[in-house]
This record gives C-alpha cells, structure tokens and sequence, in this order.
C-alpha cells in the first residue's frame, strides 16, 4: 500500500504482519539493498519469513538473478510460494527448512509468532516443528553448478551463530556482502569470533544507528552489515 514496494503483492495477514502491508517495515534494510544488489546477481534470503525482503532482492536482480528465501516454518513457507506466484517471480526458489551446522537434516521443536519460528528456550507459544541441516549438505545441489554467492541477508531468530558456521567454506569462498540481524539469547563474543571465522571482520556496521551511537552496540533485534576481511 506504501512504502518501497508499494504495488507489489504479499500473501500474510494483518493480524501477522501489518507493517509489510503498509510498507513501513525494514526501510534501512531495503535502502542498503538497493545500493549493494546488482541485476544478475545469486542472493540468499535466510530467514525469509512472509517474503518482504525477498520481494525487494528479487526486483534489484532481476528475471536473470536468483534468489534462495531458506524458510523453516512450513506453513509461512507455503505463503511465500503463494507470493513467488502474485509477483511472478521465476527468479526465487523457495526453500522450507532452516539453517545450522549440522551434516545432516535433523528436525527441531519451535515456538511460533506471527509466522516466525524462535527457537528460545522457555517459551510458551503454539509449538511446531521445523527442518534444519547446514548450509554444506545442500547448496551444491540448489545451486545446480553454479555456486557464486553475491549477497547474504540472516534473520534466524537466535541461530545465527550455527547457520554461519555452517556456510563458513561457502563464505570463505565467495565472500557475499553480509547483513545479518542478531537477536535476544546470542554471545556476543561467540557470534563476533564466528564472524571472523567465517571470513568477515568483527566489527559491524549498524543498518539504523541510534542517535549519539559510535561504535556497533549489537543491540537486539537490528541488522549489521560485516565486511570482508
């Protein structure tokens, strides 16, 4: 109705997410991704939710790039899908499984939101189960021969630290931009470590500073851009 992406077509509720419906949601990452998605490029969507930020990586590369929106809850997966078909989006594949560090497909018990999964203990919402395996024991076969890795936006509700460790030789590799979001329950030192591991520098730009903010405070629920090293 708004916003960025006003005229494009998303399959949610207005009870789940009515800030995409408006577009008043993710507008400094939808301005980062407009500087730094180029047509033709492959971008992985990891997390990708109802598919808001999928929608805007698919216009900036283009019917000749590809998109791969990862998103474990099945039934919000099922939306995306319906929302590839409202845009007609032959570019984006829908992926319905999460992603952590492990060699193999395991299942995993998961709160559910507003169409989001967050794997936090203690948590007393609707539970369901989700589909995990690491980023290693798919990509070759999603990628059907072409592995190049442009662009990597990460909002994995408290997993961030599995799924890039489970990407480290791809990221190694091709060294995508990076934005990742970081969420309430993740070490800090832990995920900056992990960071580094994977070939990126610890130290992360802030998509939104707060006013007066210097350095990166790596508050929750906010995306940082890391460079590669």
């Amino acid at each position: 109705m708004a916003g960025p992406l006003r005229g494009r077509r998303i399959f949610t509720s207005w009870h789940d997410y009515p800030a995409a419906i408006l577009g008043r949601t993710e507008v400094a990452l939808i301005n980062w991704l407009r500087r730094n998605v180029s047509p033709g490029e492959t971008w992985l969507d990891i997390g990708a939710h109802y598919g808001y930020t999928a929608i805007a990586i698919c216009e900036l590369v283009g019917p000749h790039g590809r998109v791969f929106a990862f998103e474990p809850l099945l039934a919000t997966a099922g939306y995306l899908s319906l929302t590839r078909d409202l845009n007609a989006f032959q570019q984006l594949t829908i992926v319905p499984f999460g992603l952590d560090d492990s060699t193999s497909m395991r299942t995993l018990q998961v709160a559910t939101r507003r169409g989001m999964a967050t794997p936090l203990e203690g948590d007393v919402a609707p539970h369901n189960t989700i589909y995990l395996t690491g980023f290693e024991a798919v990509w070759d076969m999603l990628a059907d021969g072409d592995p190049a890795i442009h662009g990597v936006k990460m909002d994995v509700q408290g997993m961030e630290i599995a799924a890039l460790r489970g990407m480290e030789r791809w990221l190694n590799r091709f060294h995508p931009k990076l934005v990742v979001e970081i969420h309430p329950g993740v070490d800090r030192p832990t995920f900056l470590s992990t960071v580094a591991d994977v070939g990126y520098e610890p130290t992360g730009m802030t998509l939104d500073p707060l006013p007066g903010e210097l350095v990166p405070g790596y508050i929750d629920d906010r995306s940082y851009v890391f460079e590669a090293s």
